[in-house]
Order: C-alpha cells, then structure tokens, then sequence
C-alpha cells in the first residue's frame, strides 16, 4: 500500500510541476477518469464508409491516399505521375486540418511492384525536400489498381488541438 500511496504523491507532484501524466493524478486524486481527448473528423469526397483524417488531440491520421483527380477519378500513368496526384492528395488534405507535409511524422507507403520503388523515392524526396519522416514500404495489391497508395501520421502540437466537443 505503501508503493501506491507514494506513487500517487508523486503523479500529484508531477501534475502540479507541468511535467505530464496530469490525466493520471488527477483521476488518482478524484477517483474520476479524465476528460477525453478532442477527435475531429475530416470527411472524404465520397461515400467510402471512413474519414479522409481525424484529428485527435496533437495528432493527425489520414487515411491511405491514392492517385485521384479533382473529380475523383483515378490517374493512371506512370509511377511518377501516380506519385505526384498521391501527394498532391495529401497536401491538400493536410491543409484542410492546417498542416504541411513538415508536420508528418510517420508514412506508410504501399506499391504494387518493389520494382517501381526508385523511381518512386526520386518523386516522393523532391516533394518532402528535407522534412522526411519515419516509412514503411510494403509491397502489396491496391485497391483500384493503382501503383501508390501513401498513408501518413502528423504532430499538430497543441496550439492546433481542435476544439472539445
């Protein structure tokens, strides 16, 4: 008992000091759970049963993006030019929620053929410039048979947390 109480001091000590877990002494203090965390959600264009991005709290998910058009169609072409709607798909998507491609901090990229991964890196380093964030690449069958499907995670920080609801 002697370990808890004394844990319990100190979450209390490190809440009152700013120095985190403040969600966790207080719910030791009061018995209560804290507030959760904000999550908004950005809507796609079509009727796809998931969100283009939800924003909760600091971070931001977007889902797997693919080479589209405006209109939503699909751009077929080379693995550059599927690379390039991707990103662009992306940007866009980050500046609805207020970010750049300087705020991603986790890609998942998707290829339909490991072969196509040079020419794929030369287009995604032009268009990251400096801000490369952690990736994965997998091979693996895309939906609608594209070549490129690129998922990624943001930090917003917290002067961007969306409003609580």
């Amino acid at each position: 008992m002697r370990f808890f109480a004394s844990a319990r001091h100190i979450l209390l000590a490190c809440s009152a000091l700013g120095l985190g877990a403040s969600n966790l002494a207080y719910a030791a203090n009061t018995g209560k759970t804290a507030e959760p965390t904000a999550i908004k959600r950005y809507l796609g264009d079509s009727d796809m049963p998931f969100s283009r991005a939800v924003q909760a709290g600091d971070f931001l998910f977007l889902s797997g993006q693919i080479p589209l058009n405006e209109k939503g169609e699909i751009i077929r072409g080379s693995i550059e030019d599927q690379t390039n709607a991707t990103l662009d798909r992306i940007e866009e998507t980050l500046k609805l929620a207020g970010a750049d491609f300087s705020h991603v901090i986790k890609a998942t990229v998707y290829l339909s053929d490991i072969a196509l991964y040079e020419q794929f890196n030369k287009i995604y380093k032009e268009r990251l410039g400096s801000n490369f964030p952690a990736r994965s690449l997998v091979q693996a069958k895309l939906a609608g048979g594209v070549d490129v499907e690129i998922e990624v995670q943001a930090w917003m920080g917290a002067q961007n947390s969306p409003a609580k609801h």
